[in-house]
This record gives C-alpha cells, sequence and structure tokens, in this order.
C-alpha cells in the first residue's frame, strides 16, 4: 500500500503523526519530493506489515482498510494507480456521457450513465477537461469531488486563464466533433508541456493529491 500527502515543511518525524502513531505494528518507508511550494511525503507500507493484525481484525484485507479509512481522516490518500478520463455533453437535451479507461472508449446515454459511475467507482482519479460536466453526474455519485482533476483548473491556476476546448483542439490540429474525439483530445492534454494560446504550460501530475499542502 502506497499512501500520500502534501506538507508545507518535511516533518521532524514522520512516524510520530497519523496514521502511524496509532498503528506502531507498523513498518512505513518515507519517499519526500518536492512539488512546486510543497513537499510530497509518500509511505510505502508492505502488505506482509498487516498479516500479525489478523489476531484483532478478521483479514488483512480488513486491517488495510482500518488503516486507510484512519489515514483518510488525517489527509492522507491512496496513491492513485488506476484513471479515467471523462466528458460528457447535453444534445438537444439528452445527456451524452463519455468514459476513456484503459485506451478504450466508451459512450453512455442517460439511461446507462450508472455503468459508467460504477467504474469510475474503480478507479482512483477521474480526469476531466472542466469542472462542468461533473454537475451532470453529481447527483448520483456525489464522491465523484474527492477523485476530478480537472485540466483547465491547472491551467488556470498557472497561466489566469484556461482556454476552450475547441481553442486547444485548434492548436494541436485535432477535431473534436464527437466526444469520443474530445476523450483523445483531453489524453493527449495529460502530456506536458500543455501548448495553449496564452503560451505553454506544465502541469502537475494528476496521481498527485487533490488536496492543498498544509
Amino acid at each position: 500500500m502506497k499512501i500520500q500527502k502534501l506538507f508545507r515543511e518535511v516533518p521532524a518525524d514522520i512516524k510520530s503523526l497519523e496514521p502511524f502513531a496509532s498503528w506502531q505494528e507498523l513498518s512505513p518507508k518515507f519517499s519526500t519530493e518536492k512539488v512546486n511550494d510543497c513537499f510530497l511525503i509518500v509511505a510505502h507500507i508492505d502488505d506482509a506489515d498487516f498479516e500479525p493484525l489478523t489476531s484483532i481484525f478478521q483479514s488483512k484485507e480488513e486491517a488495510m482498510g482500518a488503516f486507510l479509512t484512519l489515514a483518510i481522516e488525517h489527509g492522507w490518500e491512496e496513491v492513485p494507480e488506476s484513471y479515467c478520463i471523462y466528458h460528457a455533453q447535453e444534445v438537444e437535451g439528452k445527456l451524452f456521457a463519455g468514459l476513456l479507461f484503459n485506451g478504450n472508449i466508451n459512450i453512455y446515454e442517460q439511461t446507462t450513465v450508472e455503468q459508467m459511475v460504477q467504474t469510475m467507482a474503480r478507479v482512483h482519479r477521474i480526469v476531466v477537461y472542466s469542472y462542468e460536466v461533473v454537475t451532470y453526474i453529481k447527483d448520483i455519485y456525489p464522491e465523484i469531488d474527492q477523485k476530478v482533476y480537472s485540466i483547465a483548473r491547472e491551467i488556470g491556476k498557472r497561466l489566469g486563464k484556461a482556454p476552450e476546448l475547441e481553442e486547444l483542439a485548434k492548436i494541436y490540429g485535432m477535431e473534436i466533433k464527437s466526444l469520443e474525439d474530445k476523450l483523445r483530445l483531453i489524453e493527449k492534454l495529460l502530456e506536458n508541456p500543455v501548448r495553449t494560446p496564452y503560451g505553454e504550460v506544465s502541469l502537475p501530475s494528476f496521481s498527485y493529491p487533490l488536496v492543498e499542502c498544509e
């Protein structure tokens, strides 16, 4: 298991922090990386460390789940190892949504969008261009906010504003007539540097924590 958190300064004794202070049986290994004005701390915990705890918990998996729950309560998150790209649009009042996952694209209508949400629930990170597409499904999947990485938001943080997807399509020489086209363009925007009408910009990896550093 790997969990991560952003800090303004590197803590003097990371293991004295929660959740590690309450789980002395574990032997986490820590790595540190400078990310903009913050420090990314990643804790690596061997799954075998949870084996001896089966005398307290019913299984190793239950022990890992309890540890992760406490970690999340203290601002840590599991390092994302899976992601999907999501985009949606309304056509004549009907919702059409697309998901790019494991290289494959699936298109969903209003009646099948819950199938898409089931896939989203299995991944650690959901990449979108603009946050506005999240509003289409937030009622049926409120947890999406904890997973969303918005490319437009990251561009805006660095350049003061973000272009429309159509403007980026012209720069990249890509057509975006269909949902499939738009998903492929968003996938392209995950490659740094991102070219915009206002200049090039390098964005942080979507695997970094979504919250600001403490």
